[in-house]
């Protein structure tokens, strides 16, 4: 399995099934990187790019409407940005309170521990309310963080970029969120 495939595996999964009245009013695209924040030569993959909404995610799994609900899931946003060969995917999903925020991060830790993925290292992250880092080397080196920050679930992986590099452009979205929960 190439690195894009694999990469788009994980984190379609994983960040699927992974607020107030004011929350449905927030645009979530104001909560991923944008192609200024990434390194020089990534462009966006407008094909994998754009608004992330429950009906659209639950098609991918029969799971998803009865999560989405269980968490209070609004809507989400998803920006994936190619170099060649390197992708980085920056994802954010806005939830209706912090705990299904929450809720949906310990999911997402769930179902990456589930992946079976040989060589896998997860670690905590400073970052946000509440971060994991997962990091692999074989068949192809790639890095993935998750988070939390209030009521958003968010997450940033990286293939063909250091793990330094992934962390970095979660930091920049970090910002960008609680700037915009502002």
């Amino acid at each position: 399995m190439g690195v894009s495939k694999f990469l788009a595996v994980v984190v379609a999964s994983a960040f699927l099934l992974a607020a107030p009245l004011a929350a449905a009013e927030l645009d979530p695209r104001v909560l991923v990187l944008r192609t200024a924040d990434v390194p020089a030569g990534f462009e966006l993959d407008r094909a994998d790019t754009g608004v992330r909404t429950n009906r659209q995610e639950a098609k991918a799994d029969p799971r998803g409407t009865r999560l989405f609900e269980r968490w209070g899931r609004v809507t989400g946003y998803e920006a994936a940005f190619d170099r060649g060969t390197a992708k980085i995917d920056s994802r954010a999903d806005l939830l209706r309170t912090p705990r299904g925020a929450g809720m949906m991060l310990d999911f997402f830790a769930r179902e990456v521990g589930k992946s079976g993925i040989k060589g896998l290292v997860r670690s905590r992250l400073r970052l946000g309310d509440e971060a994991w880092i997962y990091w692999g080397r074989s068949p192809f080196a790639f890095t993935v963080v998750a988070w939390r920050y209030g009521r958003v679930f968010a997450g940033v992986a990286g293939a063909g970029i250091t793990r330094g590099e992934t962390i970095a452009l979660a930091r920049k979205q970090q910002r960008r969120i609680a700037a915009a929960l502002r």
